[in-house]
């Protein structure tokens, strides 16, 4: 059963994964989960993602979950677009806005962004993928009313 995330909000998630602008936060609450398949940024090998401990789990389930569904098969993975790692924890507010990004609290992360970008509907990635985050109960992008973020996934409810 996933965590139950906290709402999408500044005060859920600063109750739930605490305050990034802490001095040490990023020591306490950042932990470093390792896909088991390759993945690239900017078709470089990346090392791990780093992520909020609180989600690292469903993180990792996620990546185990398209590994499985792909037949443990590299190419598949790729296929799907799960390898094309575009980032997870980065302190900044949301384009166009006075709020901070999931992204800030390591609780979202993108995946293929040359196909995936903003209000690209429904984007290229695989249902593989999307289900395996969904299953975990991130919120998708993709399903954004409005203005859509293919690319994006986020451990925060509704």
């Amino acid at each position: 059963m996933p965590t139950k995330w906290p709402h999408d909000d500044t005060a859920s998630k600063r109750a739930f994964y605490g305050d990034f602008r802490e001095k040490s936060w990023a020591g306490v609450n950042l932990v470093r989960v390792y896909p088991p398949f390759k993945m690239y940024f900017n078709k470089k090998p990346v090392n791990g993602v780093l992520v909020h401990k609180k989600c690292a789990a469903a993180f990792q389930a996620a990546f185990s979950e398209i590994w499985e569904k792909c037949g443990h098969d590299q190419k598949q993975v790729d296929k799907s677009g799960a390898s094309d790692y575009a980032g997870c924890f980065n302190i900044r507010k949301i384009s166009k806005s006075d709020n901070w990004s999931n992204h800030s609290w390591a609780c979202a992360i993108d995946l293929s962004p040359s196909t995936n970008g903003f209000n690209t509907g429904k984007g290229t990635l695989s249902s593989i993928v999307i289900t395996a985050f969904k299953n975990q109960g991130f919120l998708w992008g993709g399903d954004y009313k409005g203005r859509t973020d293919p690319m994006h996934f986020e451990a925060v409810s509704r």
